[in-house]
């Protein structure tokens, strides 16, 4: 798709029914800086909006000029705005407390004691960050969620555990009838995640590149993996392009050339998906008014 037929506004980049919006790609390449600049603009636009971040490095809280931590909280400057992040550890140590709390309610010592043993397993740590990321995913908290995720390896392997968690839980055949209805429960939850993750309607899914190969090879085998499991790319974001205005230099205009070619071959490389380009910008993107400036040189929302 050439940029001349890409979006021109808001709900041409994002659909007019999206209520989920992932912006993943290669670590570096301006993914939280875009999914808050998103974010900024849905809440101003009068949509109760919850910025959340599954990468332990994200910087949201430098770019917003706001202290960020587990539980969402409101972001001053913002009304509509919350902003919240995933900590491994810390969703680890949540989720280990409430499995044992609940555990020694029902079950005598020993039995405690083994699931402690359990529960200090690597696993652990994935399935408590996956708890997390179902409940923004699912929560009716908020009009809409904005994920900045981790690097494209990480946001693979979470995107496709809704489809494992339901495989295996459709595979039990004992137990008794109290853990049966629990399975069934989850495998219902289970449902209801990829199925929001595969509605193109309501979930938007955009690779964040800069206009390179290794960035953009990276996308494009994150999108073969995740169109196996029903997911498509709604958009790629093409972050850091020249200006060919400022392009005067024989360095900067040979750049720009590379730049423009990569770009010209992402509608076939991504098809379907809407290609938006970011302009370089002159400094870091820190803070509102810089948000602001970053929008405004995109030029899509309404």
């Amino acid at each position: 798709m050439p940029w001349e037929s890409g979006c021109q506004t808001m709900s041409a980049l994002f659909g007019d029914h999206s209520t989920r919006f992932f912006l993943a790609g290669k670590g570096g390449v301006g993914k939280t800086t875009l999914a808050v600049a998103i974010a900024v603009q849905n809440a101003r636009n009068g949509t109760k909006t919850l910025l959340m971040t599954t990468d332990p490095a994200s910087h949201i809280g430098l770019v917003l000029e706001s202290e960020i931590g587990k539980d969402p909280t409101a972001v001053t400057g913002v009304p509509g705005l919350y902003a919240a992040r995933i900590d491994p550890r810390e969703e680890t140590a949540r989720y280990q407390q409430a499995v044992l709390a609940e555990a020694r309610e029902r079950y005598m010592a020993d039995t405690v004691l083994r699931m402690e043993e359990e529960l200090n397993s690597p696993c652990t740590e994935e399935v408590a960050v996956f708890r997390r990321f179902l409940w923004a995913l699912l929560t009716e908290e908020y009009d809409t969620v904005v994920f900045d995720t981790a690097p494209t390896g990480h946001t693979l392997r979470l995107l496709g555990l809704p489809l494992s968690y339901s495989q295996q839980i459709a595979v039990k055949a004992q137990g008794s009838e109290e853990s049966r209805a629990v399975d069934q429960e989850e495998a219902a939850t289970m449902h209801r995640a990829m199925a929001m993750l595969q509605d193109r309607h309501t979930t938007t899914f955009a690779w964040v590149v800069y206009p390179e190969s290794t960035p953009i090879q990276e996308a494009h085998r994150g999108a073969q993996d995740l169109r196996t499991i029903g997911i498509e790319t709604g958009a790629v974001i093409v972050n850091q392009v020249l200006p060919e205005e400022v392009c005067v230099h024989p360095l900067f205009k040979k750049r720009y050339a590379m730049q423009q070619r990569y770009i010209a071959n992402l509608g076939e490389q991504f098809p379907g998906a809407t290609i938006v380009k970011v302009p370089l910008q002159a400094e870091d993107v820190i803070g509102l008014t810089a948000l602001d400036d970053l929008v405004e040189s995109i030029g899509i929302w309404d």
